[in-house]
C-alpha cells in the first residue's frame, strides 16, 4: 500500500544562519524545508505537536 501522508524529519538546516529545519517529503516526492528551529528538540516538539494540522492546512490551501 502506497503512502499517502507526508514524511516529517528534524534535522540541521542546509540553510545559512538557520540551526535546525524540518524536512517534508510529500507522497508526491514534492520536497520542503522549514526553517525557523533553534534546536533539535524545538524541530521534533513541533513534529510532534503541529505537523499534522501543518499538512492538512497545506492540502486544503492546495499548496501540494
Amino acid at each position: 500500500m502506497a503512502n499517502t501522508e507526508p514524511q516529517f524529519e528534524a534535522r540541521p538546516s542546509s540553510q545559512f544562519g538557520q540551526n535546525w529545519c524540518v524536512t517534508v517529503v510529500w507522497p508526491s516526492g514534492k520536497t520542503e524545508e522549514l526553517t525557523g528551529f533553534a534546536n533539535q528538540h524545538q524541530a521534533l516538539e513541533w513534529i510532534r505537536m503541529k505537523s499534522a494540522n501543518w499538512a492538512v492546512d497545506q492540502i486544503l490551501r492546495g499548496s501540494v
